[in-house]
């Protein structure tokens, strides 16, 4: 049987092997014109390129899709805003307006816990059940503690849009916190922290804020080990029963529209309501007072930071935009700067610009090591940058500037998970929420804006700290004759 099927397809055979060989068959394909009949199968084969549109197929014209529709409304007491953009997938953000600003000496550390401890146990459902129906949904889901803010987030399909919201809205509203999984996690704590504080840099954002602010802000956000080891259940429970009220809470999402958001989150919020108004704690809030701190640290190459008082606040939009701009212009080492490209000075080994901004205040400022020539030195070289700016900032290297804090603001915001950050950041510090008012602020700046702004910053009280071994931390007497004037 095989031979007599062999010998009635070697004809054929004989026929397509010719044809690739004489080069029919490629051509045939590669160069359509015009539709034709027969092939192995018979029937029609199109053969018009693919960069060609079909004869006798109209192809609708190209319509701009409609711009996302930011709305903006409350929930049961929660503020809330929705942008219904495309995609197939949603994001949804939950802002807690309290933080390690608002602990007190016996619920010091609270805030870190429960970011360790976002989305696990509830009222309703077991921390293996959350953990399956997140994954069930194919959900990602996160959680971030701040100085005036605890944040939680999770992103899934529109598809489930509905379901994320409540799990989301569940894990923040209706925390279980079990007595063994407080007391579980809190050793894994306190080794993260141990060996965040081995980090220069950390240590010494932590030492800016100690020496910088008075009032809440000066409080650690990251806890010292000690601090966590007198940490009790009771008191992470009566810190979530203080803060965690609709009143401190905003809510934003992104992918959805506030009506299905408000569907879906409204019956829970109604459930979960507390009493009391969530304003925070007394001492909450902080003060810029400005100091010198200086720490003795394992590192054998000390670390030095110089800040000033930031202009303004989040509240303010122009002055986070100036903030950032700032930030740009200290920033000589960018390469993005061609105006302004430098490298380190003979007295810094490597140095980068810092920002914290927060409600009512903030922090700008440069974080380095110094050279072999000590700290000193790099403590006039940082100075010499602040005073540079005072004095006056070229048109080509304002407008660098200018993109670069656009163009990072448009990266943290181009995804939605960044997106709804944004927004409930702005809820819980403005009240109120936009899309174009920081590229407004930025696009407003100008080179006497800066001058003044940074002329009034070297006005004020400096902030000076230093971490690393005692022969190499700047001596007091120094520091203040540098800043006697």
């Amino acid at each position: 049987m095989l031979p007599s099927a062999i010998k009635q397809l070697a004809p054929l055979l004989a026929d397509v092997a010719g044809s690739f060989a004489s080069g029919q068959a490629v051509a045939q394909y590669a160069v359509p014109a015009v539709a034709t009949k027969g092939g192995l199968f018979g029937g029609k084969r199109v053969t018009v390129p693919m960069s060609e549109p079909l004869p006798g197929v109209d192809v609708p014209k190209y319509s701009a899709p409609a711009p996302a529709k930011l709305e903006t409304g409350s929930i049961e007491g929660v503020k809330a805003a929705a942008v219904d953009t495309g995609g197939p997938n949603v994001a949804l953000a939950v802002f807690v307006g309290s933080g390690s600003a608002n602990e007190t000496p016996e619920t010091a550390g609270a805030s870190k816990l429960l970011e360790y401890m976002a989305f696990s146990a509830t009222n309703n459902r077991s921390t293996f059940r959350l953990t399956r129906e997140l994954e069930k949904y194919g959900a990602a889901a996160a959680a971030l503690a701040g100085r005036e803010s605890i944040a939680y987030g999770v992103e899934g399909t529109k598809l489930q849009a509905a379901e994320v919201t409540e799990m989301l809205l569940d894990a923040v509203l209706n925390m279980r916190l079990n007595y063994w999984e407080i007391n579980d996690m809190l050793p894994h704590v306190q080794a993260d922290m141990e060996r965040a504080y081995a980090q220069p840099t950390a240590l010494a954002t932590e030492l800016l804020h100690r020496a910088a602010f008075s009032g809440g802000l000066a409080q650690p956000l990251l806890p010292d080990p000690e601090t966590l080891a007198s940490l009790t259940p009771e008191a992470v429970h009566a810190f979530v029963a203080e803060h965690f009220t609709a009143a401190n809470i905003t809510l934003a999402a992104a992918g959805a529209t506030l009506p299905a958001v408000t569907n879906a989150a409204a019956p829970l919020i109604a459930a979960a309501a507390r009493p009391g108004g969530g304003g925070g704690a007394a001492g909450a809030t902080g003060k810029y007072t400005g100091g010198v701190l200086c720490a003795l640290s394992p590192a054998t190459v000390p670390v030095v930071a110089l800040a000033y008082a930031a202009p303004g606040g989040l509240g303010d939009a122009k002055a986070t935009a100036l903030a950032a701009v700032i930030k740009a212009l200290l920033n000589e080492t960018r390469e993005v700067l061609p105006y302004m490209h430098k490298e380190p000075s003979g007295a810094l080994g490597s140095v980068i610009p810092i920002v914290h901004v927060y409600k009512s205040t903030g922090l700008i400022g440069l974080l380095g090591t110094p050279s072999e020539k000590g700290a000193p030195a790099a403590v006039d070289s940082m100075s010499a940058r602040f005073e540079a700016l005072a004095k006056g900032v070229a048109e080509p290297a304002l407008a660098a500037a200018k993109g670069v804090a656009l163009g990072g603001y448009q990266a943290a915001t181009a995804t939605k998970s960044g997106a709804v950050q944004e927004l409930a950041q702005q809820l819980l510090t403005r009240g109120k929420a936009s899309t174009g008012d920081y590229a407004a602020a930025v696009a407003g700046i100008t080179a006497a804006d800066v001058s003044a702004a940074v002329g009034a910053m070297l006005k004020g009280a400096p902030t000076l700290v230093a971490a690393g071994p005692l022969s190499e931390l700047p001596k007091y007497d120094a520091v203040a004759k540098r800043f006697a004037s």
